[in-house]
């Protein structure tokens, strides 16, 4: 499987709702807006025709690509050479579509990721022609989502907004805090790890298919031979097929959250935001740490609470200290970063949605010259 980075670029889900344009491009993102504006979901990958971007002449877009030949070889990776000069072809392309297109009939542009390149591109026509844009993040912070381009956003939790804020500076006032309204949890409890009747669950994220093998052979040479696989939305089934060891299974036809109200014994996952629907259930949850990467979700960084497992011992030590894990302590430190979701969560959602939403500039803009991750990033020498 491709993975998403390397893919050329299908159109964007658009649709009217609630007086505003609703704009996602992952089932994840789906799962994160359609309820706030009661629509059905729609899961599957999307797909369609690809965004023109193949080739382009434009004076400008070649220059880019000129320096992003130049960037790569400076780093050896040629790899992402088609890739990258894609991204700038299909952006520009959406630069010109967007010019075309009249957002002033409508009061707000909901979106629920900020760094796609062709979201980039919508939100600055937004900001052009004064429409507002809100974002309700699809998933738990992660270090990129301090980046908030937009004129209103809604963080799940006080510690999300205090993060962003300690990070960039950022006026928390300006950030409203609304819980996670793609899932409905909060008000559960797992059963404990000694009763519970399922196996414990591996879930992936999309990466690639090297990286998902040094995940299933740190675990197999654990000794684990009895685990269920959760894929992501986004995961290759027939790689995942490939790479089951004998005696684990896939989970199959559900989203993982509806596996996690059951209560497996224990959650094994790869900075993944599954690990916040894990922990504020009570189940023991652990972090792989493939070459020791920290997480890309601050709430994860905490290993008394979430063990780093970087080794085969890291991992059977977990699996058997699981039923003596601090649950309280678990369940709180998810709370922090998320305490609602559900109903709640909508209604905060739609509330913010119904009041009055002003064109103001950016809360931040991180990836600014001399904003914190153009500062932290190679990518600055583009």
């Amino acid at each position: 499987m491709v993975p998403e980075s390397l893919r050329p670029y299908v159109p964007s889900r658009e649709r009217d709702a609630l007086g505003g344009l609703v704009v996602t491009r992952s089932p994840n993102e789906e799962r994160a807006l359609a309820p706030i504006v009661g629509a059905t979901p729609e899961l599957r990958q999307a797909s369609g025709s690809r965004v023109a971007g193949l080739s382009s002449r434009d004076d400008a877009v070649e220059a880019v690509k000129r320096r992003i030949d130049a960037f790569l070889a400076r780093h050896d990776r040629p790899e992402l050479r088609a890739s990258w000069r894609h991204a700038a072809n299909a952006t520009q392309h959406e630069l010109r579509r967007l010019e075309t297109v009249d957002l002033s009939g409508h009061r707000f542009v909901l979106l629920a990721r900020q760094t796609h390149p062709l979201l980039r591109a919508l939100i600055l026509r937004a900001e052009q022609q004064g429409v507002p844009v809100v974002y309700v993040p699809h998933s738990p912070l992660t270090d990129f989502q301090v980046d908030l381009p937009v004129s209103h956003a809604a963080l799940r939790g006080n510690a999300e907004r205090e993060w962003v804020a300690s990070r960039t500076g950022a006026d928390p006032r300006r950030i409203a805090v609304v819980g996670n309204p793609s899932t409905d949890i909060t008000h559960l409890a797992a059963p404990p790890p000694a009763q519970s009747l399922l196996p414990g669950v591996f879930a992936v994220s999309p990466d690639p298919e090297p990286a998902l093998r040094r995940m299933f052979e740190l675990m197999t040479k654990a000794g684990l031979d009895d685990v269920l696989v959760a894929p992501h939305p986004r995961s290759d089934i027939a790689m995942l097929e490939r790479l089951l060891p004998p005696r684990w299974a896939l989970h199959r036809n559900e989203l993982t959250v509806e596996l996690l109200r059951r209560g497996p014994r224990w959650v094994i996952q790869s900075s993944s935001g599954v690990a916040w629907e894990s922990a504020v259930l009570g189940i023991p949850t652990a972090d792989v740490r493939i070459d020791d990467h920290p997480p890309a979700y601050p709430f994860l960084s905490d290993e008394r609470v979430f063990p780093a497992l970087r080794t085969p011992d890291d991992v059977r030590a977990f699996v058997a200290n699981a039923e003596h894990t601090d649950r309280e302590r678990l369940v709180t430190l998810a709370r922090r970063w998320c305490a609602t979701d559900g109903e709640a969560s909508i209604r905060r959602v739609t509330a913010l949605l119904a009041g009055p939403l002003e064109p103001a500039p950016r809360i931040v803009d991180a990836w600014a010259p001399g904003g914190v991750l153009h500062r932290s990033s190679a990518l600055a020498e583009l």
